[in-house]
């Protein structure tokens, strides 16, 4: 795919395609909050997995399609039947449990990923066999609950300026090459106190968005849900605006803050 940085918020509720035309609704995606990677793509496919949620690699995803509002994969209706899953109504619950994976599925990718350490899997029962797993996913569901966090549930949190200014996390902008974080689309109040009597008057908060790289985060304080960043409020306030980036992004101009 040539480059392109996705808002994943605008992806949620696109299709999965198979190269044979099978659909999955795209639900969430799942991040690695170490390196801030897409891990996986969860996404539903009631007609199968009901109640559940697909466990899908990235780089499955061979392009996308705006006008039919649907991810192309470069796998077929088998291969994406026999994707990993995972309980679907309590955030990542079922993600460690010995039901959120296929049969076989550990000892499968083993053998295949190391074959010399791993060992080859028990053939699966005669009436299970669409739950065997392809070889070709594997490692991407070798994690816990504590090493993901969903989007969407990122997307709820609260972020934070290096001085202690509150920021409102509007969505997560991806780099379709790699599907690593690019930017953080955050809106950050006005420091104006003109502008600051004015929203009070109105009942409004005049907010400014902007872009901020992920190379500006800082940490990620899990128990008070919040997203430190290494950038001062002013820093974003004076960010030029620029043309967006984003595909499928309506905004003309967006401010995008590069550090120096």
């Amino acid at each position: 795919m040539n480059q392109s940085f996705l808002a994943v918020s605008h992806l949620f509720g696109w299709r999965l395609r198979t190269t044979d035309g099978m659909t999955a609704g795209l639900r969430d995606v799942l991040l690695d909050t170490d390196n801030w990677t897409i891990r996986l793509l969860a996404a539903e496919a009631e007609a199968w997995a009901p109640e559940r949620e697909l466990l899908i690699a990235p780089r499955m995803v061979a392009g996308y399609d705006e006008a039919r509002a649907e991810l192309d994969l470069d796998a077929d209706a088998e291969t994406l039947r026999s994707s990993p899953a995972m309980a679907a109504e309590d955030g990542l619950a079922g993600l460690g449990d010995e039901d959120a994976l296929p049969p076989d599925w550990a000892a499968h990718w083993r053998a295949e990923i190391d074959p010399e350490e791993g060992v080859d899997p028990p053939p699966p029962p005669a009436d299970e066999l669409e739950a065997e797993v392809a070889a070709d996913l594997g490692v991407e569901t070798d994690l816990s609950v504590d090493d993901v966090l969903r989007a969407e549930t990122l997307l709820g949190w609260a972020a934070e300026t290096a001085d202690g200014v509150a920021l409102t996390i509007n969505d997560l902008v991806f780099d379709d090459r790699d599907w690593a974080l690019a930017y953080l689309d955050v809106s950050i109040g006005s420091s104006s106190a003109n502008a600051q009597g004015a929203s009070a008057a109105s009942g409004h908060a005049k907010e400014q968005s902007c872009l901020v790289p992920r190379q500006s985060i800082d940490w990620l304080n899990r128990a008070g849900e919040t997203l430190h960043l290494a950038v001062w409020a002013q820093e974003l306030r004076a960010a030029p605006q620029r043309a967006s980036p984003v595909a499928l992004d309506e905004r003309a101009k967006v401010r995008v803050y590069e550090p120096a």
